[in-house]
């Protein structure tokens, strides 16, 4: 009988502990991936505004090859858009908001279910010589509220989404460095 006493208390003791750490958990999130890619900006830049040559290279089209996905009006630029649907990847909406040509490009994700916590994400491209090569960041951030167990997915999104960055990044370099024969 004590075992039992002893193992209640026990849980009870880590139920406690757990609820306690996660107030004091951060609320915001913050993601980032560089790599140095062997291509002018404006190279890079091209696939990174262009909505529909961000599908070529994305991480995220490999895990559902169902994925609908529907472009708004405009496809490149700032204010471009595009929303899926997807059993795998969950479904959400992308848009543009900065397009500084061939320096930066910035995009505010919402993603359903947290549509009142958008997140936000960029390419930062910086570049020396014209001629390349171009060093691109990633980044990912956004606030996930007061949502209590939310904030342990904030304390593990650099787990959740990193890999799938550094695929992407990859995936762009190989793009960007050897691009496919259009013909």
């Amino acid at each position: 009988m004590k075992f039992v006493k002893w193992l209640i208390v026990a849980v009870a003791v880590l139920l406690g502990l757990f609820v306690l750490v996660t107030f004091f958990l951060p609320q915001d999130y913050y993601v980032e991936r560089t790599t140095r890619i062997n291509a002018p900006a404006p190279v890079v830049y091209s696939q990174v505004a262009d909505l529909e040559a961000w599908q070529k290279w994305n991480p995220w089209s490999d895990l559902d090859p169902e994925m609908e996905i529907t472009y708004g009006e405009s496809k490149v630029g700032q204010g471009a858009s595009y929303s899926w649907i997807s059993e795998a990847a969950g479904n959400g909406s992308m848009t543009i908001t900065e397009a500084d040509a061939p320096n930066h490009v910035r995009y505010k994700l919402a993603f359903e279910g947290y549509e009142s916590q958008p997140s936000f994400s960029e390419m930062i491209l910086k570049s020396d010589n014209p001629a390349g090569p171009t060093t691109v960041t990633w980044t990912f951030e956004g606030d996930v509220g007061d949502k209590f167990f939310a904030r342990w997915m904030a304390v593990l999104m650099d787990k959740f989404v990193g890999a799938s960055y550094d695929k992407g990044l990859a995936a762009l370099k190989e793009r960007c460095e050897n691009p496919p024969v259009e013909g």
